[in-house]
């Protein structure tokens, strides 16, 4: 609907609205006759009810009519200013001045209802004046002089006030029904442009929720991990829906390789890239062959830098962290190495740190590569070994929201170690809650923990 129709069934109303009050108070006002001009009363309401009963045939004829709202309106006007010249005109100056105030009121009043352009309101004052005109000159003994200084100048200027007003009311009311239609043509913009990014993002999401479902297919070695020690605990925790963080469990050579990859970024960047960590893992160590922890550190980040296409300048700096270790479980020996992620293992108590190197899987800086060191220490039955990447130490929360910290990571897992590793997870599960007090995740958070 445009402005102009709607600024069109705006005044249709109001005038309806005023047709039909007019209609039904204007024969009322014959008790007023009866004291004023008893004499004349019966002739006054004949002509009342004729005027009345010509306003209620306009309301009820007006659609088929087609008749506008402007001639809804203009109808009782006339009429009712006909009626009152003829009136008036057998009045004396007494009476004369009272009706030309009722008549005053009667234009204020209607100015509050009318919506219609000037040349409507001018075309009614020059027909009440004509009516006068005639009625006064043809019934009335008062002359020219008694009509305006009883009340004849005061009508003529509340009219011409009057239709100002009209006017001015008229015009602030298509201003706002003009604003408020384009308020709501931009609303209906809006509200269309929100379905359609609601409508974008359920498809997105059910994009990377199916994309979920292939990741976990794809890298879901929590089975390999669980048939080499069964007990053990996977707790994970992805900051998007898709993660990059993954565990990756391997047996070759009657050695267990375990590590947890933490790759740049999160959500689908981080999931794309934990895809190549697993490719590139099976590759190194699976269809190669090569063993030793720091050896398929080396080996991975010439793999990641070549795939990546990182000498060539074309590539990008993205790469991953990592806590690799070799579990032998005749010699009860384990080898490890790590790219910035350290392998914890805990002992009667006592937690025992595998450190790792300070570098990436990848290129860094401009620094020359140097070869990643590993290290071996032997391992006792009923030692608690933790992988991990740094989402759950880099969560923050607690009084002063501060990340969780590594310090308190290592008294967290020594203090559970001890305890079957279901609960253990439970208790990693309630500490992370506790601590972030239901705070956004900062990161990826995956936590493997294995019962030698």
């Amino acid at each position: 609907m445009s402005w102009k129709a709607e600024a069109r069934r705006v005044a249709m109303r109001y005038h309806v609205t005023g047709s039909w009050f007019a209609a039904v108070v204007n024969p009322i006002f014959f008790l007023n006759d009866r004291l004023v001009l008893p004499h004349l009363a019966i002739r006054f309401l004949m002509l009342r009810l004729l005027v009345s009963a010509g306003i209620i045939a306009t309301l009820l004829l007006r659609r088929r009519l087609r008749t506008g709202p402007e001639q809804v309106v203009l109808v009782p006007f006339l009429l009712i200013s006909i009626e009152n010249a003829y009136m008036w005109s057998y009045m004396d100056p007494v009476l004369f001045r009272m009706h030309s105030l009722a008549y005053a009121v009667l234009f204020v009043g209607a100015s509050m209802i009318v919506l219609w352009p000037w040349r409507y309101s001018l075309f009614v004052i020059v027909m009440s004046l004509l009516a006068n005109a005639w009625a006064l000159a043809d019934h009335s003994p008062l002359a020219v002089e008694e009509v305006m200084a009883n009340g004849g100048t005061l009508l003529a200027t509340v009219a011409l006030i009057s239709a100002l007003l009209i006017h001015t009311r008229y015009r602030q009311t298509l201003r706002e029904i003009a604003l408020r239609m384009r308020l709501k043509e931009s609303n209906a913009h809006v509200l269309q442009q929100k379905a359609i990014i609601e409508e974008n993002h359920r498809d997105l999401t059910s994009s990377i929720e199916y994309s979920h479902r292939i990741q976990r297919a794809v890298l879901s070695d929590a089975a390999a991990l669980r048939d080499h020690f069964p007990e053990s605990f996977l707790f994970q925790r992805a900051k998007d829906i898709v993660s990059g963080d993954l565990l990756w469990c391997r047996e070759r050579d009657g050695c267990v390789h375990l590590a947890v990859v933490d790759c740049t970024g999160h959500g689908v960047p981080g999931a794309l890239m934990s895809m190549l960590a697993h490719a590139l893992l099976n590759k190194v160590v699976v269809d190669e062959g090569v063993r030793g922890p720091a050896n398929i550190l080396d080996r991975l980040r010439d793999e990641v830098i070549t795939t990546l296409r990182q000498r060539d300048g074309e590539g990008t700096r993205d790469g991953m962290d990592i806590a690799l270790c070799s579990i032998d479980p005749v010699a009860r020996t384990l080898t490890y190495a790590g790219a910035f992620n350290p392998i914890y293992l805990v002992r009667d108590g006592q937690l025992i740190e595998c450190p790792a190197d300070r570098m990436p899987i990848g290129l860094h800086g401009t620094e020359e590569l140097t070869a990643f060191n590993g290290g071996r220490i032997d391992h006792r039955a009923g030692d608690m070994l933790y992988l991990f990447s740094d989402g759950f130490i880099d969560q923050f929360g607690g009084p002063q929201d501060k990340k969780f910290g590594r310090a308190r990571f290592k008294r967290t897992l020594a203090s559970i170690a001890s305890l079957p590793a279901p609960q253990q997870r439970v208790r990693l599960l309630g500490a992370l809650e506790l601590w972030s007090k239901g705070g956004a995740p900062v990161d990826d958070i995956l936590i493997a923990g294995v019962r030698l």
